[in-house]
C-alpha cells in the first residue's frame, strides 16, 4: 500500500503543478469562451436565455476547462474546437437526460471527508447496475454530471480551506458480480463517449470485495489497455484500504467507523445539485392550453393579427459556397435585422480542405474533364481496334484451317486415283 500511496501522491503533485502553471492559459480560454464561443453558439443554435445560462455554467467551470486543456496537451486551438463540440453535445444530448428520474448509482461522502490528498470518495456497488429499470447509459450520464457539479461546489465553497480537488477516488464494490455479467459494450461506450467529455476526473479506482476470478480477468485485460489506465486501477485488501484511507473516512461495511453507506448523506443529491441541474418538464396538466380561435365573420378578409403570424427567424444561415458569404468556404450566419452583420460559425481544417478542393476544381475542372474525355475516347478507340484485330485474326485462322482441310481432301482423292 506504500507504493499506492507514493504513486497517487506523485500523480497529485504533478496535476497540481500543471494546474498552477496553466492558470494564465485557462483564464485566456475562459475569456474567449465568454466573448466568442458562446455568442457564436447563440447565433448558430438560436439559444434561449435559459439555454445560455445553463451552458454558461459549464463554460465557466475552471476545473473542467483545465481538464480539457490538459487532455489536448495544452494546445488552445484544439481545446476550443473540443469545447465547442462538447457544448453542442451537452445541449442536444445531455440536457434532455438530466431531467429524467433515475435511481441512485454513485454515492459520494460529504465534505470534509476525503482521501489523504483531499479528493472526495465515491462508492459504486456494481451489482446495482443489474437491477436498473431505466437506461444504464442515461443513468451514468446523469451521475457523471453530478460528479462534475460536486467538484465545482467544493471549489466554490471550500476553496478557502486549501487547494480544491480536481479528481475523485472511486471505490467499486464487486460483491455479487460475476465475470459473465460484464458488459463489454458498456465499457467501450464509457471509454469512447464519457471519458473524452469528462476527462481526468478519476485519480484512481479501488476494486473491493473481488474474487480471484476478477483479479485473473484483470491480469488479462490490462495487457490490452493503455498504461495510463492500468496505473490507476488497484485491488486493495481491507487492511490495505484502511492503511490508505483512515477508518474515520470509510463506511462501516468497508471497515470504517462511519455509519453504513445508505445512512450517510449523499453529496450528489444536495440543494446545489438541484439548483444547477435543469428543472424537470411540467406535467401535462400544467401545460398551457391553446384557446380556440374566434370565428371570423363571413366576408371578413382583413389581415390576421400579429400574434397569428409565424415568428420570422432571427438569423439566416449562409451556405459555405455562396457568393454572398464573406467567409467563403466556411458556414456563416447573418442577422435578419442587420443583414450586413455576418459572423462565421466555425473555421475547421475540414472546411479549409474542402474549400481548396472546390477552388482547384473550379480552376482546373474544365481541363480535367476535357483530358478525361479525350483519354476515355482514345481508350475506346484502342479497345475497338484491338477487338477488330482479334476478330480478323480469328477469321484468318479459320480460313487457313478450311483451306488446309480442303487441300487434304483433294490430296486424298488424288492418291486414290
Amino acid at each position: 500500500m506504500a507504493d499506492i500511496h507514493r504513486l497517487l501522491h506523485d500523480n497529485n503533485r504533478k496535476l497540481v503543478l500543471q494546474y498552477d502553471t496553466a492558470k494564465a492559459d485557462v483564464s485566456a480560454l475562459l475569456n474567449t469562451l465568454h466573448d466568442d464561443v458562446l455568442p457564436q453558439l447563440t447565433l448558430e443554435l438560436i439559444l434561449s436565455d435559459r439555454d445560455i445560462a445553463w451552458l454558461s455554467e459549464w463554460l465557466s467551470d475552471i476545473a473542467s476547462i483545465f481538464r480539457l486543456l490538459r487532455r489536448q496537451k495544452f494546445i488552445r486551438p484544439f481545446t476550443l474546437q473540443e469545447i465547442r463540440a462538447i457544448s453542442i453535445w451537452r445541449l442536444q444530448n445531455l440536457r434532455p437526460v438530466l431531467v429524467l428520474p433515475i435511481p441512485t448509482l454513485f454515492r459520494c461522502l460529504p465534505p470534509p471527508i476525503a482521501d489523504p490528498f483531499g479528493r472526495p470518495l465515491v462508492f459504486l456497488k456494481l451489482a446495482s447496475l443489474q437491477s436498473l429499470s431505466c437506461s444504464i447509459h442515461e443513468a451514468l450520464l446523469q451521475e457523471v454530471e453530478r460528479l462534475r457539479l460536486h467538484l465545482r461546489y467544493i471549489r466554490d465553497h471550500y476553496a478557502h480551506t486549501g487547494s480544491a480537488p480536481l479528481q475523485y477516488l472511486v471505490l467499486i464494490d464487486l460483491d455479487g458480480v460475476s465475470i459473465q455479467n460484464c458488459n463489454l459494450n458498456l465499457c467501450s461506450w464509457i471509454v469512447t463517449d464519457i471519458i473524452p467529455r469528462y476527462p481526468g476526473m478519476l485519480a484512481a479506482v479501488f476494486l473491493l470485495n473481488y474474487s480471484w476470478l476478477h483479479s485473473g480477468a484483470w491480469s488479462v485485460a490490462k495487457r490490452v489497455l493503455p498504461s495510463s489506465t492500468v496505473a490507476r486501477v488497484f485491488f486493495p485488501s481491507k487492511a490495505q484500504l484502511l492503511s490508505y484511507c483512515s477508518a474515520a473516512t470509510l463506511p462501516a461495511e468497508y471497515g470504517g467507523s462511519l455509519p453504513t453507506l445508505d445512512q450517510i448523506d449523499d453529496a450528489l443529491r444536495s440543494a446545489y445539485q438541484t439548483h444547477h441541474l435543469p428543472p424537470p418538464p411540467p406535467p401535462f396538466a400544467d401545460l398551457p392550453t391553446a384557446s380556440p380561435a374566434r370565428p371570423r365573420p363571413l366576408g371578413d378578409i382583413s389581415s390576421p393579427s400579429t400574434s397569428d403570424l409565424p415568428r420570422p427567424p432571427s438569423t439566416i444561415a449562409l451556405p459555405p459556397l455562396s457568393h454572398r458569404n464573406p467567409f467563403f468556404g466556411y458556414p456563416a450566419i447573418a442577422s435578419a435585422s442587420s443583414p450586413h452583420t455576418v459572423r462565421h460559425v466555425r473555421k475547421g481544417l475540414g472546411d479549409l480542405v474542402r474549400t481548396l478542393a472546390v477552388l482547384w476544381w473550379r480552376r482546373w475542372g474544365r481541363w480535367v474533364s476535357l483530358w478525361t474525355f479525350a483519354g476515355g475516347a482514345c481508350m475506346a478507340v484502342w479497345v475497338l481496334v484491338q477487338r477488330m484485330r482479334i476478330r480478323r485474326a480469328r477469321v484468318a485462322t479459320g480460313t487457313r484451317a478450311v483451306e488446309e482441310v480442303v487441300k487434304a481432301v483433294v490430296d486424298v482423292r488424288r492418291a486414290r486415283r
